[in-house]
């Protein structure tokens, strides 16, 4: 590894990470979590634990420009997680379970005919979910999605839209399969 490959590590993954870790002494964010973009658009409340490799991405992008990401006390995020915020709002709430496996995506590309699709503008609302939500292993929670408080989210299952507080989800699209 050349002079050059350090400096880019340096700047690209390592300070990052510091600086994310030094902005939110209260939460703990492991050695192999993986963390790109403006630390300074990160609230991690306290208790807060990012298991890695989970991939947490908040910057803008896409002609996009309201990343941030916001995590409440106490919510455990498990390893091999993708949480990208790429220029939209992504809000978890405390004491809620991010299971193995899961994307939680804030924006998505555009798909307009007659556009090389690297060339479309991304358009997205963002991620909420509220406080005491479980979100099982593998699932993707795509923009839109408003996950109520309470809401068990089974395991591989796609949710986009409304999530009434308490529901049980399940599927591809997740379908309340009863109440909590």
């Amino acid at each position: 590894m050349g002079l050059k490959d350090v400096y880019r590590l340096a700047r690209e993954e390592w300070l990052p990470k510091e600086q994310l870790r030094r902005r939110n002494p209260g939460a703990y964010v492991t050695a192999r979590a993986i963390f790109r973009g403006d630390p300074t658009r990160v609230a991690l409340g306290k208790g807060v634990y990012i298991s890695g490799p989970t991939v947490v991405f908040c910057d803008d992008g896409g002609g996009l420009s309201g990343a941030r990401l916001v995590i409440g006390d106490r919510t455990y995020v498990g390893e091999f997680n993708n949480i990208r915020c790429s220029g939209a709002p992504i809000i978890v709430g405390r004491d809620c379970l991010i299971s193995q496996h899961s994307s939680i995506i804030g924006s998505n590309h555009g798909i307009t005919s007659g556009t090389r699709i690297v060339d479309q503008p991304w358009s997205g609302d963002g991620v909420v979910i509220g406080d005491d939500v479980w979100i099982g292993a593998g699932c993707t929670i795509l923009p839109g999605a408003r996950i109520g408080d309470g809401a068990v989210i089974a395991a591989h299952s796609v949710v986009r839209g409304e999530v009434t507080p308490g529901a049980v989800m399940a599927g591809a699209p997740a379908r309340e399969i009863r109440r909590r």
